[in-house]
């Protein structure tokens, strides 16, 4: 298929690989051009507010599928156990076990933090208060469940992190499989 003729889901998945590779400030309109194939006149027919249009479209993408498979996931059917199994399965699958860097953390700083900070925290407060929900379902006291919620999200993210730096996806899976006991373990 011509590169002019991609289809826009698929100029913005791209789009995402390369943010999150590279980061906002590494990635220049050259790079995303080498990495979706189109040229800069393309980007821009697609995108006419150009690479900050591109970053809100990547991160609006990310947060529908986040929607659309690990909050619903967490707000399903079945346990607890089952439905934080669920989720901790749609993230290895998201982060290619821990392959993949994080929106959070390659937007998290610079141009981009400035950007989209607050609607990466209102996300992530979002994505704790779920997983606080489950904890909670399965009789866990609400301030207990805040703070696991929040433990586990520092957790996958720096597992995330330490995957990144060492190529080994390991600690990772470990943190993955290892969330859905520590969340709902009896309160002390």
């Amino acid at each position: 298929m011509p590169a002019a003729l991609l289809p826009k889901e698929e100029v913005i998945e791209r789009l995402a690989i390369a943010f999150r590779d590279l980061g906002y400030e590494g990635t220049s309109l050259t790079k995303l051009s080498e990495a979706t194939g189109l040229k800069k006149a393309s980007l821009y027919y697609y995108f006419p507010g150009g690479k900050e249009e591109m970053a809100a479209v990547v991160v609006q993408q990310i947060e529908t599928w986040f929607g659309e498979n690990v909050f619903a996931a967490l707000q399903g059917q079945g346990t607890p156990a089952a439905r934080l199994k669920k989720m901790t399965a749609a993230l290895d699958r998201f982060y290619n076990s821990g392959s993949r860097a994080c929106i959070l953390d390659v937007f998290g700083i610079g141009q981009a933090g400035a950007l989209f900070s607050k609607q990466l925290a209102a996300s992530v407060k979002a994505w704790e208060k779920t997983i606080a929900e489950v904890v909670m379902d399965a009789g866990i006291d609400k301030a207990t469940a805040r703070t696991r919620a929040e433990d586990a999200l520092i957790s996958i993210e720096g597992a995330l992190v330490y995957t990144r730096v060492t190529g080994s996806p390991k600690g990772f899976k470990r943190t993955l499989a290892s969330l859905p006991e520590r969340l709902l373990a009896p309160a002390v």
